[in-house]
């Protein structure tokens, strides 16, 4: 009988430590589960990528059993559309520009968050929808337009100041040229975005600034006659057939850009003010600035590009909705939306006490920017879900000479009827 209560007890010891054992085996998988996945449309050698992860090894500090990853993706814009078509979007999600019109039927409302009232006056209105709902954190915002070394520019005599149409600029890229120099670094087809970039920030310019040649209405409703795209791709081709454009643009990357601004080797590029932020990785204390767009025609003006720069929203069916919610509550304080603003290099998105644009010597910039009129990126407000690649694979084409103006307008019109389908 001492026996066989003896045995008992010792199966019972052994049943007990396999239930305590597999009990903390539970735990620990079920805190290693929970893992938040936040996807930005920014590379990882990017500077407000390095501040996104830093934020988050905060964030996990203080949250035990929380992981969170910042990912990328190669092509973002068709990866996401991919994983919104089987309904697979990560934890969080960058909006880049489309906050409402793309991701909001997918995203969580935040507009009681308690942060939510403090989004920056200029922001706000392409944060909200028609009903007043608010999808994600804007933690900064674009005031871009053409970023320039000034040192170069002072060098040549340029005051970028008094660009005000494209035949100025033209004028201005020769004397650069004629110093040995790279007026305009664009990157190239390698990243083949730098290139998108381009044609959204100059397409205003021949579309939309100027009130007697504004198609905006024709583009949204589907009337726009497509040959006016020609004289868009036009430019492209004849900045680079004047020699104005970096010769390596078939084989140019992204990288490139920032670090040719720094070393001044180059004098403008196309961006918005993180490339001022690249450029600043290799030469910390350049001489950089901003200035806006230049416009087609003497009877119009320069302009500069607005809309969401670092915005992040809570894919509403996550598993991890709850967990998301409250790292967009951390990303929203203070001194963390300072630090992706800073290193972007734009004004904070959202306002009040802490809140502070910490931009040093850009600060004069954005004080100028207050004299110009502003416009929403290109193809977030009048092309289709889908087009930003049109505008990539076009550009590719033109400066690698396989397609002509009439052939990416041709294909502009094709890929337009389509997606507007």
């Amino acid at each position: 009988m001492k026996r066989f209560k003896s045995i008992l007890l010792i199966t019972l010891a052994i049943m007990l430590t396999l239930m305590v054992g597999c009990k903390g085996k539970n735990e620990a998988t079920s805190k290693e589960n929970k893992k938040l996945t936040v996807a930005v449309n920014f590379a990882q050698t990017e500077s407000t990528f390095k501040e996104l992860e830093e934020i988050a090894k905060e964030y996990e500090k203080e949250n035990e059993g929380i992981a969170v990853e910042i990912v990328t993706y190669p092509d973002y814009e068709n990866t996401m559309q991919t994983k919104m078509g089987v309904g697979d979007l990560p934890d969080l999600l960058a909006t880049h520009g489309w906050s409402v019109m793309r991701y909001g039927e997918y995203l969580e409302p935040l507009q009681n968050r308690e942060w939510a009232s403090k989004i920056n006056s200029s922001i706000k209105s392409i944060m909200t929808d028609k009903d007043g709902t608010i999808y994600a954190l804007p933690m900064d915002y674009d005031i871009a337009g053409v970023a320039f070394n000034k040192d170069v520019l002072d060098e040549v005599g340029v005051d970028p100041f008094k660009i005000k149409t494209w035949d100025d600029f033209k004028a201005a890229c020769e004397k650069i040229k004629q110093a040995g120099k790279t007026p305009l670094y664009i990157g190239g087809s390698k990243d083949d975005w730098t290139i998108g970039n381009f044609f959204d920030w100059v397409a205003p310019s021949f579309l939309i600034t100027n009130e007697n040649k504004n198609y905006s209405e024709e583009l949204v409703d589907g009337t726009f006659d497509w040959s006016n795209w020609e004289e868009v791709a036009q430019l492209l081709i004849d900045l680079q057939k004047s020699g104005y454009i970096n010769k390596n643009i078939n084989e140019g990357t992204w990288p490139e850009v920032g670090e040719q601004l720094a070393k001044g080797n180059a004098a403008f590029a196309f961006f918005g003010n993180y490339v001022i932020g690249e450029a600043k990785k290799f030469n910390e204390n350049g001489n950089y600035g901003f200035m806006p767009v230049p416009s087609n025609s003497k009877d119009d003006e320069p302009a500069y590009i607005t809309g969401e720069r670092v915005a992040l929203g809570v894919y509403k069916d996550s598993p991890l909705k709850e967990e998301g919610l409250k790292f967009i509550d951390f990303l929203a304080k203070p001194e963390n939306v300072n630090r992706v603003a800073k290193v972007s290099g734009n004004p904070t998105g959202l306002v009040g006490e802490g809140y502070k644009t910490d931009a040093g010597e850009m600060n004069q910039y954005f004080e100028k920017a207050k004299d110009y009129r502003g416009f929403g990126y290109f193809d977030r407000v009048y092309l289709p879900s889908g087009m930003w690649g049109s505008l990539c694979k076009t550009g590719s084409g033109l400066v690698s000479g396989t397609m002509t103006p009439e052939d990416a307008a041709e294909q502009m019109k094709a890929d337009y009827n389509k997606l507007r389908k």
